[in-house]
């Protein structure tokens, strides 16, 4: 390499590509092998892949280049330098985003409103419960007279009697009742709000991140959906067409899931970054994981 480069020099995407087609590769052949986007791949033969972070970057030149049988002490010469010798990722927000004032009027709004909401639902809960303890305690304080008939109620007690029946003495069973799936009501509704329905033929892409990592994320229908470094202890979600062509830096802090189903990475990671398309076309016409 560093004769080659004294004799011609060339760039490391240069020297990439003249191995490649010494070799009678296409660069489709070579992302078949290393399973990284073809696309990425002539990037970084034409050095145009500035728009990666540089760690990642170096990670996919040095794949490719020990598949092109790069020895290993030249291929340092291809990595691009970095500026300190701290391997670690720095902080690249300077500075905090500045927010104009209607954004915070807007948020001290919907703090105020939340709070009412909140302290409203506690006073009524609270207000019911000490209802339904008062008239079962004079339920139970009640005598009964077996000995003498009880009255027999008027025109006007009768009138009374067919009024509406308070919710307030309804029987706690009936606040505690089941459905088919052993939910009562309570859980029934924040089962609800917790799953939002999908739209048709769109599905739920779930990200929980543990360290700063490298996400590509695009559906069927080409939309971009993520091309970002994200921070460790990020949880992202992203609604699209499956299947999703899916792009994983740093791939062991990273946990995925589809639906509320858990992706596992593992025949998909090379080098710690992986890269697929999910679902599997066989699961996608089958149905799931298994063809049902």
């Amino acid at each position: 390499m560093k004769k080659q480069q004294e004799l011609i020099p060339l760039a490391a995407g240069d020297y990439l590509k003249s191995l490649r087609l010494k070799r009678k590769l296409s660069l489709t052949d070579v992302a078949k092998v290393i399973f990284l986007d073809e696309s990425l791949l002539d990037d970084i033969e034409q050095g145009n892949a500035s728009r990666i972070a540089l760690l990642y970057r170096n990670g996919y030149i040095q794949t490719y280049a020990r598949f092109l049988e790069v020895p290993g002490d030249e291929i340092p010469a291809l990595l691009i330098p970095t500026e300190t010798t701290d391997t670690g990722l720095r902080n690249i927000f300077t500075e905090a985003p500045k927010r104009n004032s209607a954004e915070k009027w807007l948020r001290a709004s919907s703090y105020v409103l939340a709070s009412l909401l909140v302290g409203t639902l506690a006073w009524q809960f609270t207000h019911e419960a000490v209802r339904l303890s008062q008239n079962g305690s004079s339920l139970q304080g009640k005598e009964v007279n077996l000995t003498e008939p009880e009255e027999v109620p008027g025109p006007t007690q009768k009138q009374e009697l067919n009024g509406p029946v308070s919710a307030s003495i309804a029987p706690l069973g009936a606040l505690h009742s089941k459905n088919a799936d052993g939910l009562d009501a309570a859980e029934q509704a924040w089962s609800a709000l917790s799953k939002p329905a999908l739209p048709d033929g769109e599905s739920l892409l779930q990200l929980t991140v543990s360290a700063d990592s490298w996400i590509e994320i695009s559906d069927a229908s080409g939309q971009e959906l993520e091309m970002d470094l994200l921070r460790g202890g990020s949880d992202k979600s992203y609604r699209g067409k499956a299947p999703f062509r899916i792009l994983l830096g740093r791939a062991s802090a990273v946990r995925l899931s589809m639906d509320g189903e858990a992706v596992d990475l593992t025949d998909f990671t090379r080098d710690d970054v992986a890269q697929m398309t999910w679902p599997l076309k066989s699961q996608s016409d089958n149905g799931g994981p298994d063809g049902n």
